[in-house]
């Protein structure tokens, strides 16, 4: 006798398409995002009494098979070395996944009296947050008496990742710029960064503190004393005699406390 039921199924939330059970039996996609190191369950959805063979597949290759009464066959694949059977269900565990092992992942079954429905998963792997750092950049503004602040958010290691601020100052993104005067004294700035297998944060401690700006030299002014001094100098050296009116002691002090500037 042949069975037919009806199963409605939705692709990716937008193709809806009729199913004949016999003819092509497909799941909606499941999507999960998995850490680095973790395992991966592909039981499949039936009772085992139920099932007569079994393929599970990795991007269109076939890298494990059951067949009822003659248990399990692995094959060779990229998840040699990490592939366990289930011995309590029809199953395999892929463990300690890597980067490499995103991708599409199929179990194919055969029922006792016909196909059941292939089930699919979108498997993506990703790499924890294992630490973050705040990088910070300020600069005494004399127009306002306030530093401006540029500080960023990085997460070692880690990809699409979010980044969140709090403390002083709120806001999202990896960046962040703002001004802090000398009378807020010492603020706590926070930077938490999260992916969708982790997340961890950072503080950092900002002050702002006066700087006294630069009196009256440049490079030009400088080399122009130099050139001066060279000449003067010169004269003294080749006649032992100081040139009127210049008082060469006085003179190097001058220039001495201009070049700390």
């Amino acid at each position: 006798m042949r069975y037919c039921h009806e199963y409605r199924v939705s692709m990716s939330g937008a193709l809806m398409f009729w199913i004949l059970q016999g003819v092509c039996g497909v799941l909606a996609d499941t999507v999960m995002v998995l850490k680095v190191g973790s395992s991966l369950d592909l039981p499949v959805q039936y009772p085992i009494e139920s099932v007569l063979s079994v393929q599970w597949i990795f991007n269109g290759k076939t890298f494990a098979e059951y067949i009822k009464d003659q248990s399990y066959t692995l094959l060779e694949s990229q998840f040699g070395g990490r592939l366990t059977e289930n011995n309590d269900r029809v199953g395999v565990t892929v463990q300690d996944l890597q980067p490499q092992d995103s991708g599409t992942f199929s179990v194919y079954a055969e029922g006792t009296e016909t196909q059941l429905p292939t089930q699919t998963f979108k498997v993506y792997i990703q790499i924890p947050i294992t630490a973050v750092q705040i990088d910070k950049n300020q600069t005494w503004r004399l127009s306002t008496n306030s530093c401006d602040v540029d500080v960023k958010c990085a997460a070692l290691g880690a990809e699409n990742v979010s980044y969140l601020w709090s403390g002083y100052r709120t806001g999202s993104g990896a960046q962040l710029q703002f001004s802090l005067s000398p009378a807020e004294g010492a603020v706590t700035l926070n930077c938490t960064a999260v992916n969708n297998v982790s997340s961890s944060s950072a503080t950092e401690t900002l002050s702002c503190s006066a700087e006294h700006p630069r009196t009256g030299c440049s490079e030009d002014l400088l080399a122009t004393l130099a050139d001066w001094l060279h000449g003067v100098v010169g004269v003294y050296d080749l006649y032992c005699i100081q040139p009127p009116g210049v008082n060469l002691a006085s003179l190097f002090r001058t220039c001495a406390a201009h070049s700390r500037c």
